[in-house]
């Protein structure tokens, strides 16, 4: 019988020939092709259990081919919750069963199933969120100042088709004046930009001014024909009443003196009283007449001016019908006449499109383009913040009435905002009162109000207005004031909008989890989660469809050819990587880079690498920190979306080789890339040739599709395409252990503890592994009765014989399976004879092999 040792080596000697060997044999190639053809299909873990092929050779793969039969016992197994430590699997001793149940997406690791977003994704959705806004405050503040620059320099541009031509210079005008950036007529809007308006032969005259002056025209004419129908019957309604009112008071003149007459000839006192009542009915009456007097005679004059040189009264019908239809055919297209008048007037570009000395638009006007185009935005930034503090200072300087400032909507906003009165309680009347208050007089509306509100007080004591709102100008703040309105603004102007986005993403955080259909997403209900979301990718919503969304969200994002693609927008697909929507609208799981189990044990498994051994403070500090570092592995996966993204993150790939046993240091970037953009399922890939297998394993555990992206054509299926290759791997494994046990049980005993040595991080796991402890008993020649003694005691007995952190080391394992080939053969006479029998050298007789000798020869007993 040839020696374990021998058998051993020549096996491992070239383990990928032997996998391949095995890999070869026809019943395993049925086996595997009915696996990785058939495993996509199942949906349930009931569904699993129920298919015979597929169970056993999972269980196979994962050396639990003994506990077959009991399908209740390993449900459980495989629906248990890796992250919860009492969970079904986690409570065995056996890290098999952990590893089949982290094989599979049966088990809801992390506390999740099926959602329409994950706990990940919506953390990511948050960050997103953070990174969109800060990306477009940024992108808004360097437009303005590049607008700014541009346009308010003399010489930056000298033409029009300079702005025009510039994208940057170009949106920015356009979103200012509410134009299309993307449909536009260029020859249309260099035209009405270079154009005189006082020119009635000019491009805009002819093209809109002459159309928006004919509906204008109209309008105005249809309002002062109704305005003489309202007059034409208001005048004699007028002069009715005053007649009327003439007739009583000459009434009340007799009653009057009638009753005067009465009390001065002895009539009762009483009388006095109803002469009083009637003196003050008479005023009344006197000042009606006045006042119907003066309006009979405005009215009367606007009818003669109006009647003058609108058509006859009695074609008035006619003539408005003809008006109607002509207020109804420009309705439509008066808003862009409109955007075009003010283009025309605001820019001062000579006919050949030339800058003129003054430039293309006066200071003034510049700083209202800006301000128009904030007033586009959804959400204030700092450029805008900064604008408001430039404009309010600038109006400092000429202001002399508190108008100035109040009838000016971004300043009362942002008085308002920096005193801390951005209220709806808070009007315009209210800040007019404070303003114009007089602190000295304790009846003043600020002294009044102030108790109670001291912010009033503080803005108050912030300007110098007198009592009747005028003010010297540049008198209206002196420069400690300025100092510390502009400190109060700059430091609460976005405390509303901060207020406000806390009280969405509380909602948001509530709302999700109770969505379970994208209908639901899509409803009223759920608009402000629909909103956030949306925008959280730089989606406008009032831009897109919800019909739009509802296809991006139900799209197949591992199909090229799916509906979203079709958009040709990024943004649209990172939507879509944020929510778990199947082609029906159902919610689905989460696919992620690795199954959720898989996450999971790679924490673990660092945590047990970094305190492998530690004891103490020590083993304390290690723990806690390996514990902060498993974390931020987790959340990575959670997400890290593409291949490219995780092999950018080094930190998250040395805590995936360090969970492996693999010393980062001696792994470098390239290999790293060249392993990853390897197919595991490709025997001749640079990962498979490797001569260390672990890369091949933890290249086998991630999902990627052919592009590098997150493989989402197996959501919802029972294991990722990753974890398909990695079980058809175990199984090969498997079955050459197995194949080699039936020849030789030592021989398998070799290459399974060579397999899990790197695992082994305390006495207890070979304790509760028999094939380990058994390799342990034979390795050190120890007598099977040690089973018996006490666990502790068989731990202490373990340790002493073996040093675990030699474990580590490849060359060590190499020496401790030699000694074990060794002592193997020798526990079951493979191979002994006596001393004499080894020198007769007559090859009949029964001696220790050449090869056994040889191996002996290689190591140092201990």
């Amino acid at each position: 019988m040839v020696s374990t040792y021998l058998t051993f080596d020549l096996v491992n000697r070239d383990m990928q020939k032997s996998l391949k060997t095995i890999a070869g044999q026809t019943m395993v190639v049925n086996d595997t092709k009915y696996y990785q053809e058939n495993i996509g299909k199942i949906k349930t873990v009931d569904e699993f259990l129920g298919n015979y092929r597929l169970y056993s050779y999972a269980m196979q793969a994962h050396g639990l081919e003994d506990m077959i039969y009991a399908k209740a016992f390993m449900k459980q197994v495989l629906e248990s919750d890796l992250s919860d430590d009492n969970s079904f699997a986690n409570r065995l001793t056996d890290d098999r069963y952990k590893n089949i149940a982290s094989a599979f997406n049966f088990g809801v690791s992390n506390g999740e199933g099926a959602a329409a977003q994950s706990n990940g994704q919506m953390e990511e959705l948050f960050d997103t969120y953070d990174q969109t806004i800060a990306a477009q405050n940024d992108t808004i503040e360097e437009d303005t100042r590049y607008f700014k620059v541009m346009l308010g320099t003399t010489g930056n541009i000298t033409n029009v088709d300079q702005l025009l031509a510039n994208p940057r210079l170009r949106d920015y005008m356009f979103t200012a004046y509410g134009i299309d950036t993307k449909y536009y007529n260029y020859n249309a809007i260099r035209g009405v930009l270079t154009s005189d308006p006082a020119d009635p032969t000019s491009f805009y005259n002819t093209a809109y001014g002459n159309n928006l002056t004919q509906y204008n025209a109209a309008k105005t004419e249809d309002t002062e024909l109704a305005e003489r129908m309202s007059l034409s019957t208001g005048i004699p309604a007028l002069q009715d009443s005053i007649t009327l009112g003439q007739q009583k008071k000459t009434d009340l003149e007799t009653q009057i003196a009638a009753k005067q007459d009465e009390l001065n000839n002895g009539g009762p006192a009483t009388l006095q009283a109803e002469i009083d009542a009637m003196q003050v009915e008479l005023t009344k009456t006197v000042d009606a007449i006045q006042k119907d007097q003066t309006t009979l005679t405005t009215s009367q004059a606007r009818y003669t001016e109006l009647d003058g040189r609108l058509v006859p009264i009695a074609q008035t019908d006619a003539r408005r019908a003809e008006l109607a239809t002509i207020i109804s055919a420009g309705a439509s297209d008066a808003p862009y006449l409109g955007l075009m008048k003010s283009l025309a007037e605001d820019f001062n570009f000579n006919a050949d499109g030339s800058v003129p000395a003054g430039g293309a638009v006066t200071p003034e006007k510049l700083l209202e383009i800006v301000g128009g185009f904030f007033n586009k935005q959804t959400r204030i930034t700092h450029g805008e913040a900064m604008f408001n503090q430039e404009l309010f200072e600038q109006e400092l300087k000429t202001a002399t009435n508190v108008k100035d400032f109040i009838d000016d909507p971004r300043l009362l906003k942002y008085i308002k905002v920096a005193f801390n009165l951005d209220k709806v309680t808070v009007v315009k009347s209210t800040i007019e009162q404070i303003l114009t208050s007089d602190l000295s007089d304790p009846d003043s509306y600020a002294n009044r109000f102030g108790q109670t509100n001291p912010e009033y007080l503080q803005l108050a004591k912030a300007f110098n207005f007198n009592t009747d709102g005028t003010v010297a100008a540049g008198q209206a703040q002196d420069g400690l004031q300025t100092s510390s309105t502009r400190s109060n603004y700059m430091s609460r102007w976005d405390d509303k909008q901060e207020d406000d986005l806390a009280k969405t993403i509380k909602f948001y955080k509530v709302n999700l989890p109770a969505i379970d259909t994208l209908d639901k997403f899509l409803s009223k209900d759920a608009e402000n989660s629909y909103n956030f979301a949306l925008e959280a990718v730089g989606i406008d919503p009032a831009t897109v469809s919800k019909l739009t969304i509802k296809n991006v969200l139900k799209s197949d994002l591992s199909d090229p050819n799916s509906y979203i693609y079709q958009l040709k927008d990024e943004r649209f697909v990172s939507l879509a990587k944020f929510f778990n929507f199947d082609s029906k609208g159902g919610v689905t799981r989460q696919v992620l880079l690795q199954s959720n189990a898989t996450i999971t044990n790679v924490a673990k498994d660092y945590i047990l690498r970094k305190t492998r051994f530690l004891e103490g403070d020590e083993l304390k500090a290690a723990k806690t920190k390996a514990q902060t570092e498993a974390k931020y592995y987790t959340d990575a996966m959670q997400r890290i979306g593409s291949r490219d993204e995780l092999l950018a993150d080094r930190k998250t790939l040395d805590i995936l080789l360090i969970s492996k046993g693999i010393d980062p240091s001696t792994v470098t970037n390239d290999f790293l890339k060249k392993a990853f953009n390897s197919d595991p399922a490709d025997p001749k890939s640079f990962v498979n040739t490797q001569t260390d297998k672990r890369f091949a394993q933890i290249v086998g555990t991630f999902n990627f599709d052919s592009k590098g992206e997150i493989d989402r054509s197996s959501a919802g299926q029972a294991q990722n395409g990753g974890e398909v290759v990695a079980t058809q791997d175990l199984y090969v494994r498997q079955l050459l252990e197995t194949q080699q046990g039936e020849e030789n049980p030592g021989v398998r005993l070799a290459l399974y503890f060579e397999r899990m040595a790197d695992n082994i991080t305390d006495p207890y796991v070979i304790l509760g592994d028999e094939a380990l402890m058994e390799f342990f008993r034979v390795t050190y020649s120890l007598p099977q009765e040690i089973g018996n003694m006490e666990v502790d005691q068989q731990a202490k007995l373990v340790e002493k014989k073996l040093d675990l952190k030699d474990l580590a080391d490849p060359e060590k394992v190499k020496k401790l399976v030699q000694r074990f080939t060794i002592m193997y053969d020798l526990e079951n006479s493979v191979n002994t004879a006596s001393s004499v029998s080894i020198l007769s050298s007559d090859g009949s007789s029964v001696g220790i092999s050449s090869d056994t000798l040889w191996a002996l020869s290689q190591i140092r007993m201990s």
